[in-house]
């Protein structure tokens, strides 16, 4: 509706009210009135500025957002400094780095890290007494800080300042979609309970996001990890509701194929980017999560012949993957490969339905091969590299080009030279593609 000079027009109901001006500055609320048809008129003028812009939602990588945690009378620690903390109330697990900074807190963050496959329940759950959340939901407070009392460990909130710069603002155009990274989904009608929740509240948030836009259709923007899971997302909704809702997904550095380092983590452990925390004192926490099988390479991206692993007398490649799981001790984790990861990443993935940019970056060395000196997995391995984003293997970051190309449509594949994992949400030349990227939304 459009601003008279000295008359607004407001709809109560059925009724029709005209508010004159003449009138109002006869009588002792002219001021008040006045000042607050002059905000209105502000924030109506502020909405009108940036008429192109959709809203945008986020999807971090692993390992970006805060989780809390809560010990129960159930958990059962490994020794009292565990235990410190039980029945105190909701805490944050992650990511506390002063408190990592004491070796004695690490096996005590390590445990509660923890998760649990039930072969019965075909499902992954915490350790016993162990519950915990992601907070900050729907907002990018979540993870521009994992770890709010040191504000220069992120990479996201880089990112996140430039969305602001361009006229983004958190809670009304841009929006966070935070999540348990130690947990993924299943294929569709296996048990996925962590996976399953964080998909009804995403799909609740982009409907939510795009009602508070006029019905714009949204941007789902991921990194890394967040793109695998926005995927298996979108591919899971009707096709009537993608259109109407989804403008663009926009995923960043997504490893669509797995990485040769997925299996080098497996061995090694994973310090998550710590680097006073050994990372083997992490080995057995990251090995329990549902999230690193989902990193491991796919033989459909990196071929089933290829040596990936390598040991003085046996090769290890994407379609050994589960002879692999058995010769360093996880076994146990062979069912759930096979039946929950193999599915959904074995062959080729299917196009999400809607226009699609996809940023990676190339030019950095990225393990390619990892090569044992013995028959164990005990000795420092050396790594042969190969190209790619320092992170995800090329091979693995164009592996739906071909197929998503060829469908038709609105796909475009953005490669950025001599660009890290985590530069291309820091770099101002990557992070100029991506927003521009967002704002071809239309």
């Amino acid at each position: 509706m459009g601003c008279l000079a000295y008359k607004m027009c407001c709809k109560l109901g059925k009724r029709s009210t005209t508010l004159n001006f003449d009138h109002l500055i006869s009588s002792s609320m002219a001021i008040p009135l006045l000042l607050a048809l002059l905000l209105l008129a502000v924030a109506l003028a502020a909405v009108q500025a940036a008429p192109g812009l959709h809203p945008v939602v986020l999807v971090p990588g692993y390992g970006t957002n805060e989780l809390d945690a809560r010990l129960t009378e159930l958990y059962q620690p490994s020794s009292p400094v565990c235990g410190a903390r039980k029945g105190e109330g909701w805490f944050r697990l992650y990511l506390n780095y002063s408190a990592l900074q004491d070796p004695a807190n690490v096996p005590c963050f390590a445990e509660q890290m923890s998760s649990v496959y039930d072969p019965a329940a075909d499902d992954y759950s915490n350790v016993a007494g162990v519950e915990t959340r992601v907070p900050f939901f729907g907002s990018t407070q979540a993870f521009r800080y994992p770890d709010p009392d040191r504000k220069n460990f992120s990479y996201m909130s880089t990112f996140v300042e430039r969305l602001e710069k361009t006229g983004y603002r958190d809670g009304e155009t841009m929006f966070g979609a935070p999540y348990d990274f130690r947990y993924a989904v299943g294929p569709v009608g296996r048990p996925s309970r962590v996976g399953d929740a964080f998909f009804r509240a995403l799909k609740s948030l982009v409907e939510r996001a795009s009602g508070l836009n006029g019905g714009r259709p949204v941007v789902i923007a991921t990194h890394s990890f967040g793109g695998l899971l926005a995927h298996q997302f979108l591919i899971r909704q009707p096709l009537a509701w993608r259109r109407r809702f989804v403008g663009r997904f926009v995923p960043i550095a997504a490893p669509w194929g797995g990485l040769v380092r997925g299996m080098q983590t497996l061995v090694s452990g994973n310090n998550l980017g710590l680097p006073f925390v050994d990372p083997r004192a992490l080995l057995r926490q990251g090995r329990s999560q549902q999230s690193s099988l989902w990193r491991l390479p796919s033989p459909a991206a990196f071929g089933a012949a290829t040596p990936l692993v390598t040991t003085k007398s046996k090769n290890y490649s994407a379609g050994d993957v589960a002879d692999y799981l058995v010769s360093i001790g996880l076994g146990e984790a062979v069912g759930p490969y096979e039946s929950r990861v193999l599915p959904l990443f074995g062959g080729e993935l299917p196009h999400p339905g809607v226009p699609v940019t996809t940023v990676v970056g190339v030019g950095v060395g990225t393990p390619e091969r990892i090569v044992f000196p013995g028959d164990d997995f005990d000795a420092t391995p050396s790594v042969v590299a190969g190209d790619g984003d320092g992170v995800v293997n090329l091979v693995s970051a164009v592996a739906v080009e071909t197929s998503w190309s060829h469908r038709g449509g609105d796909f475009r594949m953005v490669k950025v030279s001599n660009m890290s994992h985590n530069a291309l949400l820091v770099d101002d030349r990557a992070l100029e593609i991506i927003i521009q990227e967002i704002q071809r939304a239309d």
